[in-house]
């Protein structure tokens, strides 16, 4: 397989192409992680980024006023729950934890890139 098209995407495209093919992953392996607790099965990364491109896309729901991010969770929750074989119940504990697991990853990466804990304050509005 070619790829002919990377030229005409530029710098910025090739970055940002690459940056969502890793966030794919990461949100893959963290809801590997976050069905553990609750006996999900078919947790290996192919079936959990397909799940995790269906959540990316349930997002698009938003677009709709009030009643967007309520379907988008609820649609969110029901493909976690008919692709890993776990209750409701199940899978809005699975996407909880992969809530928090995803944002103590930011926390790391964020730590990880230089900044440290002042830029981790410096994104959290504080009142002088």
């Amino acid at each position: 397989m070619q790829l002919d098209f990377i030229p005409f995407l530029g710098t910025f495209g090739t970055i940002a192409l690459l940056m969502v093919v890793i966030s794919f992953i990461i949100t893959a392996l963290l809801l590997g992680v976050a069905l553990g607790p609750v006996n999900g099965r078919n947790r290996e990364l192919g079936s959990t980024v397909v799940t995790a491109l269906l959540m990316a896309l349930s997002n698009l729901a938003i677009i709709v006023p009030v009643i967007g991010p309520i379907l988008s969770c609820i649609l969110q929750w029901y493909f976690i729950k008919s692709r890993h074989e776990v209750g409701w119940g199940g899978a809005i504990v699975a996407w909880i934890v992969l809530i928090i697991l995803q944002v103590i990853v930011l926390i790391v990466i964020i730590m990880l890139l230089g900044g440290g804990l002042n830029l981790l304050f410096d994104l959290i509005p504080m009142t002088p």
